[in-house]
């Protein structure tokens, strides 16, 4: 085993020797995979922009969207994918300025040059969180000139943003506040982590990473999305009476329902659940937009379909598989964190260096070194869009082969009463006289979730949900198998 890891040990010192030396263009290399990966990516988008063209809905969706309303899909889409088109490129070419004039080289020695002035000895950490500020700060104009045209020309033109110009600024000041308070700190924890490490640095690297994931999860829903949107209890009623029924039934751990007010920037709708750590409570959420577009009954589909993606563990595996990548990752970068040619090809250290330090920087190593990984990162992306699409199907199926709950409690009750005393007299139950008043519009209270759900994809898709006829295709598939073994 010691005979194992002595040639594995040797073998990576000959890798790392072998990849530092000037003789390697690292600045053209870069260069050039940046187009590889820009062209790609924009074969892709141009693919996907075809079918933007079509005039009729799919055979699988053509009886239940309208004429107009598909077509008002497709114009939102073409639109949207010729701002893609358009912010891709300003992306790209952001980059490309960055690489060949040396842009991490220059934002480092302003970040040495701040806390100078500020009377600041710039030992690496400090000047790593101070390096994340700037360049985000350099990062800021495109970013916010990108996002207030999608905004409140593409969305506002489609009629889906709700956004204010006061919001939309206070919520970039709130960001760039975030990003200075958490994101450089952890950043330089990070290179804290690793300088203590040394060689060894990747499993302890990977276990830092770990910890933020789950403290993140933890913070984002009770410190961070309050800064952004208001989240309010589901009031009682027919609704929250059917969601708390559905998790009882799968024995979801539910511990709060909530309403977002997603409409007070877009018109969109959406539900999701989180609480990561296993056996602890979960919590659900649902858009305002959600509730005002869907009936009671789409929503509960909804949710099972949510809920599928709990019960078929989809995001400890997700974590899982992105632990994997983030460790191979680092593993990787063990070849390229002390290459001191590759820093003197971005301007650092020799002689015509923009930056003259007497080490090389981990958080600047490690952003070089993604630039050459940059085509087997769009790969892995790629890998990870097609592990969701898998999820999104067997949601999906989770949701159709379920049975619906059956009548709750307050339910029954409301009956009871329309039959005893009439819908003009008042419960004295607010969940039952929510049932009372919607009990004579129940047209989809008796349908399976497959209806349900084929029937809410629908209203997502115009609301652009662009894997629509494939999902209904696939509902209808498991639907007729249930048929056929009944």
């Amino acid at each position: 085993m010691t005979h194992v890891l002595s040639r594995a040990t040797a073998a990576i010192h000959a890798a790392e020797t072998y990849l530092d030396t000037d003789a390697i263009p690292w600045k053209r290399v870069v260069l050039a995979l940046l187009w590889v990966v820009y062209l790609f990516e924009t074969y892709v988008m141009m693919r996907q922009y075809r079918l933007y063209s079509l005039t009729t809905p799919p055979k699988a969706v053509v009886e239940h969207v309208s004429h107009e309303d598909f077509l008002k899909s497709q114009r939102y889409g073409r639109d949207k994918a010729r701002f893609g088109f358009v912010a891709n490129a300003l992306s790209h070419a952001m980059m490309l300025l960055m690489v060949v004039y040396n842009g991490h080289a220059h934002m480092w020695v302003a970040s040495t040059a701040l806390l100078n002035r500020l009377g600041m000895t710039p030992r690496e950490p400090m000047t790593t969180a101070v390096y994340m500020i700037v360049s985000s700060l350099v990062a800021l104009p495109l970013s916010m000139a990108t996002s207030a045209y999608s905004h409140f020309v593409v969305e506002e033109r489609h009629g889906f943003n709700k956004l204010t110009w006061p919001t939309f600024l206070a919520d970039t000041v709130k960001q760039e506040a975030l990003n200075a308070l958490l994101g450089a700190p952890l950043c330089a924890l990070f290179v804290m982590v690793v300088r203590w490490a040394g060689d060894a640095f990747v499993a302890y690297a990977v276990l830092f990473f770990i910890v933020v994931i789950l403290f993140g999860s933890v913070v984002y829903p009770t410190v961070i999305q309050p800064l952004f949107n208001r989240l309010t209890p589901l009031p009682e009623g027919q609704l929250r009476d059917r969601v708390t029924a559905l998790a009882t039934q799968l024995r979801f751990p539910l511990k709060h329902l909530y309403v977002i007010d997603g409409s007070r920037r877009s018109g969109h709708s959406n539900a999701y659940f989180y609480g990561i750590v296993p056996g602890g409570g979960k919590h659900i959420v649902l858009f305002d937009t959600l509730i005002e577009q869907s009936s009671t009954a789409e929503i509960e589909a909804v949710l099972a379909h949510e809920l599928g993606h709990w019960s078929y563990s989809h995001p400890a595996k997700m974590m899982t598989v992105s632990v994997l990548q983030l460790t191979l990752t680092l593993s990787v970068f063990t070849l390229f964190f002390k290459n001191s040619s590759l820093f003197r090809a971005f301007g650092f250290s020799g002689s015509h260096a923009v930056a003259r330090v007497s080490y090389l920087p981990v958080l600047v190593g490690f952003e070089l070194f993604n630039m050459v990984l940059k085509p087997t990162d769009a790969i892995v992306q790629f890998g990870f869009h097609a592990l969701i699409r898998r999820f999104e199907y067997q949601a999906d199926r989770f949701a159709v082969t379920l049975s619906r709950p059956g009548p709750t409690p307050a339910e029954s009750e409301a009956r009871r009463w329309l039959t005893e005393r009439g819908p003009t007299e008042q419960a004295p139950d607010a969940t039952v006289q929510d049932w009372v008043e919607k009990l004579r519009e129940k047209a989809d209270e008796e349908e399976s979730y497959p209806d349900l759900l084929k029937r809410a994809l629908v209203k997502l898709q115009i609301h652009n949900h662009p894997t629509l006829p494939e999902r209904w295709s696939a509902i209808d598939r498991v639907q007729a198998a249930l048929r056929k073994s009944q």
